[in-house]
Parts: structure tokens; sequence; C-alpha cells
């Protein structure tokens, strides 16, 4: 069988046309980029601000965290787990990510509630309230009803 072999592309980066082309590495029958939807939906304002929020709770988290450390000497190196964790499902709730959305908001919360059981005075209650505060505004952004068809597209595409 003689098959003859036709590059999508020469070496200046112009396909074989002489037209500017781009391509897209896949390595799956859809011929699907490895990493994320080629054409990915910007994310409603709502959404973005949402994540703004959840990492603005994980710097004021850091924050209280750090300043607990230095006034206790008790090892908190285990609270940074789910705020580590906060971050991945804030970025991914900008994607459309649903589950992500979930994720967000219970481990975002959870780290909030860690916080408030190291309150030893009104530096950590300054501190503890804007942040349970970006966790329930957070919750409410990214499920407002007019967001919810953002992430319903998310989950038919992929």
């Amino acid at each position: 069988m003689d098959t003859e072999w036709t590059p999508i592309c020469n070496k200046s980066g112009l396909g074989v046309d002489g037209v500017d082309t781009e391509v897209t590495m896949a390595i799956d029958p859809a011929h699907l980029p490895i990493l994320g939807d080629p054409r990915p939906t910007p994310a409603p304002t709502p959404v973005r601000v949402a994540c703004g929020l959840f990492v603005t709770q994980v710097a004021l988290s850091v924050l209280h965290l750090t300043v607990s450390w230095a006034n206790t000497g008790v090892d908190l190196s285990l609270y940074f787990v789910p705020l580590a964790l906060t971050l991945w499902f804030a970025v991914c709730v900008t994607d459309g990510r649903d589950w992500a959305r979930t994720g967000a908001v219970v481990v975002s919360g959870l780290s909030a509630l860690l916080s408030v059981g190291l309150i030893s005075g009104p530096f950590d209650v300054v501190v503890v309230l804007p942040m349970l505060t970006a966790v329930g505004f957070g919750a409410h952004l990214v499920y407002r009803a007019d967001v919810r068809e953002f992430f319903e597209q998310a989950d038919e595409r992929v």
C-alpha cells in the first residue's frame, strides 16, 4: 500500500497553500485538544467575581493561620490542604465545571469554619468575618439562576 504523506504546515508555520494555519495537537480519535476546550466559553462576571472571593478567602485564611501560628506556636500546616483545594476548585469554576462549584463552596466553607475554631482575640474576629462573608457571597454567586446555563453548557461539552 503506497500512501503519500502531505504535511499540513511547512517549517515557516504557513500551511501548504501559503495560508497561516492553526495546528492543534491531539491524541484521541475525535481530535480534541489534550488540555481543555478548543474554544472555551468565557465565564460570566458573577462566576469570575466568585472566583476572586474564594481566592480572597484563601488569602485571609493564610494571614489568619500565619498570625495564629506566630501567637501559639502550634503546627497548622494541615490547614493548608483545604486552602490548596479551594484554589484549585476556584480555577475550575471559571472553566464551567459544575462539580468544582460544589467543591469550592464546601471546601472553602470548611476551611473558614476551621479558622473560626482558632479565634482567640479581636484581630482574629476582624480577619474571620470578611472571610466568612467572602465564602457566603461566593456561594451565592456561583449558584445564581443566571449562571446555571454556563455550567450546563460546560457539562454538555465534556
